[in-house]
């Protein structure tokens, strides 16, 4: 047995051992790496925040277009109603009652046939009052004129007779004259004869002067009196035309439409009363979108579909205010739609132009007629569609010109995107 010392077991675990030191620069690496690290992960963090996401759209939820060139027929879309082409309303042409109602709604009256009478005791009165003027203003004139004549004939008369005197005074001092030189009648009575033969004779032409200037003043007088009394006529003619308008007529041949009068009612001058229409001359009243009105000009053609059959016509006007993002285009009829009827539900397609070769697409949802918007481009062989600004042109119907951004062949996502307007790309599965 070996009786030799065995060493404490403890003492040999509690030996301390010296420090173990990491080599400088592999510290600075480990460090080094670490911080790299981090600025790797910040990064991606960061170009994920800041790039834009790529959504995850089902195929089957989104409609696709093909760019495509040829010709592009470009016509806009509308709906609207046929309304008479030819409509007037009748108004009150004085304030009054209405005292009988001689037509009603629907019925069918020719040019002037008495709609309405209204009453107006005033209008009466000024009317007998300007006839009573026109016929003093006459009686007045008539007076005048006859004593104007009476006193031109009275100035002729006293012209004859003095014509006589100078004729009688002439042959006296031509008889004298003979005497005189005789010496059977004095030099001083034949003198004396001449001068008063000269007196005649100035008297005369005085005379004859007064009654010209008569005249010409008669004249003057006569004028300013016929004045007077075409004016008083005038007056009468307006009165009684104010008048005779109480009964208020059709002004033009067709069918009442409306008439917002009862008997015994009190309407204020300029009232619409009644409104006629001609129901055998329609056109087309249609509703174009703010965006196309822009191109729709008077004189394009237009079709018009009443459900029945298409009917030619072609733009008369278009309506310079908006109101509810709609334009009014009136559409003249080339032919009447058989069976035609006012407010009739119609639909219109209005050829702006016709461009024989043109880069085009369906029309895509939001987009409008000369202006740039954003669209998703599907790649070939792909299914990303990218997000790509296009310029478009002239919008028609279902399909849009396309001016830049887009190439024949390519394909544009149609339906609604504007719930991915923060996202650059969809994917389609």
């Amino acid at each position: 047995m070996n009786d030799a010392p065995r060493p404490d077991l403890f003492e040999t675990m509690d030996v301390r051992r010296g420090p173990v030191h990491t080599p400088w620069w592999r510290r600075r690496l480990t460090w080094a790496l670490v911080a790299a690290a981090a600025l790797i992960v910040l990064a991606a963090w960061a170009w994920r925040l800041s790039a834009p996401g790529v959504a995850q759209v089902a195929r089957s939820e989104v409609w696709l277009g093909t760019v495509t060139r040829g010709p592009f027929v470009v016509q806009v879309q509308a709906a609207g109603k046929l309304v008479p082409a030819e409509s007037r309303w009748v108004a009150a042409p004085a304030s009054g009652i209405v005292e009988a109602r001689y037509v009603e709604p629907g019925q069918a009256v020719a040019l002037g046939a008495p709609l309405l009478k209204l009453s107006n005791p005033q209008v009466a009165n000024a009317a007998q009052s300007a006839l009573a003027d026109y016929a003093a203003a006459r009686a007045d004139l008539l007076a005048k004129q006859q004593s104007q004549e009476s006193t031109v004939l009275a100035q002729r008369s006293s012209i004859e007779a003095m014509k006589v005197n100078v004729e009688s005074a002439a042959m006296h001092l031509k008889a004298d004259a003979t005497l005189a030189a005789q010496g059977i009648v004095p030099k001083f009575t034949y003198d004396d004869e001449q001068l008063k033969f000269k007196l005649l004779q100035q008297q005369l032409a005085f005379e004859k002067e007064r009654l010209a200037r008569l005249q010409s003043g008669n004249a003057s007088l006569m004028a300013a009196e016929r004045e007077r009394v075409r004016q008083d006529k005038a007056l009468a003619d307006l009165k009684q035309q104010e008048l005779a308008g109480l009964t208020v007529r059709a002004p033009v041949a067709g069918q009442v439409e409306q008439l917002d009068a009862e008997t015994g009612e009190e309407v204020a001058q300029g009232k619409n009363l009644a409104r006629v229409t001609n129901p055998a001359a329609l056109m087309a009243q249609v509703q174009v979108s703010q965006y196309d009105a822009a191109s729709v000009q008077p004189g394009l053609p237009a079709l018009i579909d009443p459900r029945q059959d298409k009917i030619p016509g072609r733009v008369l006007r278009v309506d310079p205010k908006v109101k509810d993002g709609l334009v009014t285009v009136d559409v003249r009829l080339l032919k009447q739609p058989p069976g035609g009827r006012v407010d009739q539900s119609v639909d219109a397609a209005i050829r702006i132009a016709q461009l024989p070769d043109a880069l085009s697409v369906p029309r895509p949802a939001n987009v409008h007629a000369n202006s740039t918007a954003a669209v998703f481009v599907l790649a070939p062989g792909s299914n990303r569609a990218m997000r790509q600004n296009v310029r478009f042109g002239l919008g028609s119907v279902d399909r849009i010109q396309v001016l830049s951004g887009l190439a024949p062949g390519e394909q544009v996502i149609l339906s609604d995107t504007s719930a991915y307007a923060g996202d650059h790309a969809l994917e389609l599965h």
